[in-house]
């Protein structure tokens, strides 16, 4: 029973020897970070202009030494520990750069090394436009794309009106403009402000907050659109302009 006990506490002498040297190492570890004051980086480790690094370790550390390519820059003796420097006062190309602290009973510890390319003024400029390049052609794949969506979801030119059998809304549906009381399709890009889409009337022109209209209510705007627009009398169960009127104000508060 005693070499039972003997065993166990000798085990967990063992288990507790590999695990508090690991903790306080994993404590006492240097951190680097580098960040841009002010400059370009384009995510890959290439970067031009002024920039920082900066060192977090244990609550005891005193002395921070701050290297670029093994050489000194800069020495701080106080928290937060950090260092300015611009990449334009070194040559262009591949630079490694690390750091060495040491606590107050004596210990020295180091960060990993982190490797930049140190790009020129100019090729900065020219990465950077072409960034430029690249964003305005997305944004006008995007415009292209959203009228061709807005298109074929509206099923008809803009201001043409189709008889009240042909209407054709889209997979979102359709909305009523408050003013002229003209229906037409609801365009799947336009902002949604979650009491409803911001739209523009293509009768009209009126912009306003568009509420998804039901079935029922479209046919009857549809109806009466097209009766109008080709002096044709309405059909005897259609509500008058002041009914739909009265009905698109009755369904503001309804989703979307």
């Amino acid at each position: 029973m005693k070499r039972n006990c003997l065993y166990v506490f000798l085990v967990l002498l063992a288990i507790l020897g590999f695990v508090t040297p690991a903790r306080a190492q994993a404590e006492e570890e240097l951190e680097l970070s580098v960040s841009r004051d002010f400059g370009s980086s384009d995510g890959t480790g290439a970067i031009q202009g002024t920039f920082s690094m900066k060192v977090t370790g244990p609550s005891n550390l005193v002395k921070v030494q701050f290297y670029i390519d093994n050489t000194m820059i800069a020495e701080d003796t106080e928290p937060p520990f950090k260092v300015q420097f611009v990449t334009d006062d070194y040559t262009p190309g591949k630079h490694t750069m690390h750091a060495i602290g040491y606590t107050s009973d004596g210990r020295e510890l180091r960060t990993r090394e982190m490797t930049f390319n140190y790009m020129t003024a100019e090729e900065s400029r020219q990465r950077g436009l072409k960034i430029t390049v690249l964003i305005l052609t997305l944004v006008l794949i995007w415009v292209l794309f959203s009228k061709v969506v807005r298109t074929l979801s509206r099923g008809r030119k803009k201001g043409e009106l189709l008889p009240p059998s042909g209407h054709n809304y889209g997979v979102i549906g359709g909305t009523i403009c408050p003013r002229c009381v003209h229906p037409f399709a609801l365009n799947l890009f336009s902002p949604n402000l979650l009491v409803g889409k911001l739209v523009r009337c293509p009768n009209c022109g009126n912009w306003f907050i568009g509420r998804r209209a039901s079935i029922d209510d479209l046919c009857i705007a549809e109806e009466a659109a097209w009766a109008q627009a080709h002096g044709a009398p309405q059909f005897s169960e259609m509500k008058d302009e002041e009914n739909i009127r009265q009905g698109l104000d009755d369904s503001k508060y309804q989703g979307m």
